[in-house]
């Protein structure tokens, strides 16, 4: 019985899961070609790029290799049939298969078609181009990003592109393939990323991030400027973010400027540290009569 190896292999600097794997035995009166090495199987897996468990879909790109049979070397991707073009093979069928599947039955094909007598293929999914999830708005790297794991979760890829974690820190609006309105969710990014609403990501989805809405506080407090806004949050605790009353000011003597549903300016006087705070509101913390 002879066996194949799997190994890493770097393109473009990213890491790659590649499966080898021999022709499982050997006909009975045949041999190994002189100075075939003995070969062993083993899983190794990627730190970066497809699982091993993925499985491939349209559009990827598989590279394939044959052990000394470089004239069998290929760079394919998989069409929208699901099927590849492999020399001397023909078209081979590998959608929702993984990288060993498709090493194994090359390596079969091979075998049984009399073109190699032991032959051995390493596959690696050089190009994840399937399933992949769009990530657009308040992010640092907008774009496609490659479902390249089963279990990809949604904070993952929010990760990937760059967003921003933390209390407050946005909303990401969760639109399914197709776009279709009803289906659409919406999620705190501070809950994916505690993990009490993730989910894995889907093929096709499309994650819009919207920054996190913002207050502002000024006038006799520490730290005046803009911070975002949590929910829930009281103008007490607004006040305490932006640093807290200072001895010249009065916590009887906070005013909050708001915007109305209409555009209106409303303002407040006297207002309780209880009061919500609104996004865009203006907290303004005056100074003591005397």
């Amino acid at each position: 019985m002879k066996y194949g190896f799997c190994t890493i292999v770097a393109l473009a600097g990213v890491a790659l899961a590649g499966i080898c794997v021999q022709a499982d035995a050997q006909q009975p009166g045949t041999a190994l070609p002189t100075g075939t090495p003995s070969m062993i199987s083993q899983s190794v897996p990627a730190t970066a790029g497809a699982s091993a468990d993925y499985r491939v879909g349209p559009g990827d790109l598989l590279a394939i290799t044959v052990y000394r049979s470089p004239d069998l070397q290929s760079t394919l991707r998989v069409g929208t049939d699901g099927t590849i073009e492999f020399p001397a093979l023909g078209k081979v069928k590998v959608e929702g298969d993984t990288a060993g599947d498709i090493a194994s039955r090359l390596a079969r094909s091979l075998r049984t078609a009399g073109i190699l007598v032991s032959p051995s293929v390493n596959v690696l999914v050089a190009e994840v181009r399937s399933k992949v999830v769009t990530v657009m708005g308040a992010v640092g790297r907008p774009g496609e990003f490659p479902l390249d794991r089963p279990d990809l979760s949604l904070a993952s890829v929010l990760a990937r592109a760059g967003a921003t974690f933390g209390s407050g820190s946005g909303v990401v609006t969760v639109m399914p393939a197709g776009a279709v309105r009803e289906g659409r969710e919406e999620f705190l990014i501070a809950d994916l990323v505690s993990g009490a609403k993730d989910r894995p990501a889907r093929p096709g989805e499309i994650l819009v991030v919207r920054s996190a809405p913002m207050f502002y506080v000024s006038g006799e407090v520490g730290r005046p400027g803009a911070f975002a806004l949590e929910p829930g949050m009281t103008v007490g605790q607004a006040l305490a973010v932006g640093g807290g009353i200072t001895p010249r000011g009065s916590a009887g003597r906070v005013r909050l400027t708001r915007r109305g549903p209409d555009g209106t300016q409303q303002v407040f006087d006297k207002v309780k540290p209880d009061m919500a705070v609104m996004p865009d509101d203006l907290i303004y913390a005056r100074q003591r009569i005397f």
